[in-house]
């Protein structure tokens, strides 16, 4: 009982973090140049194992319900959702429905550029920008970070910018990490 003890506090430290750092690769994989590539049924939280551990099948009933359920969800109930791996699937339908918007901001002939991120916390922060009207800014190293973004910046092209998955307005230019993902991990 000692040992599971320590185990499940040792792993209940990392839950949120992975939650977190989980759609953060998410994003950058629906954003980054290429064709993003998501398993068939890995639209949420999936703690299964490499192959054949993840091989079972789709829950699609539970999948077509959970879409209709977003439909009406606010930001802050969709992250009281998390242990159901709602946010997952709510920010791939997001950005899903961007791209099909703006197509060109995702073809090959889009451009891409790094943005830069200064102060302490700038190692924990991956951005760029597509097509000049779309920027993508993630955390890394999430355990580290605690979200404590503070004296860290990252200069955003000039410009309004709308978050586009909570509606959140920002000015272009340099920005105060901390107040981009002020809704949303």
């Amino acid at each position: 009982p000692e040992f599971v003890d320590e185990i499940e506090r040792f792993v209940g430290q990392l839950i949120e973090p992975g939650r977190v750092n989980s759609l953060a690769q998410t994003l950058l994989k629906l954003s980054a140049p290429g064709v993003p590539d998501i398993y068939q049924g890995n639209e949420l939280q999936d703690l299964s194992l490499v192959d054949p551990d993840n091989r079972r099948p789709v829950d699609y009933v539970l999948r077509r319900r959970l879409l209709g359920e977003l439909a009406g969800s606010s930001v802050e109930q969709v992250w009281q959702r998390r242990e159901e791996g709602l946010p997952k699937l709510w920010l791939i339908q997001k950005v899903l429905a961007f791209r099909s918007k703006h197509p060109g901001l995702f073809s090959s002939e889009a451009g891409y550029e790094a943005l830069k991120a200064e102060g302490p916390k700038a190692s924990h922060v991956v951005a760029f920008a597509r097509g000049g009207r779309v920027a993508t800014v993630v955390p890394r190293l999430v355990h580290g970070l605690a979200t404590d973004w503070e004296g860290t910046t990252i200069a955003l092209p000039a410009g309004a910018w709308t978050n586009e998955l909570t509606g959140e307005g920002v000015d272009g230019g340099v920005c105060a990490l901390a107040q981009l993902p002020a809704e949303f991990p």
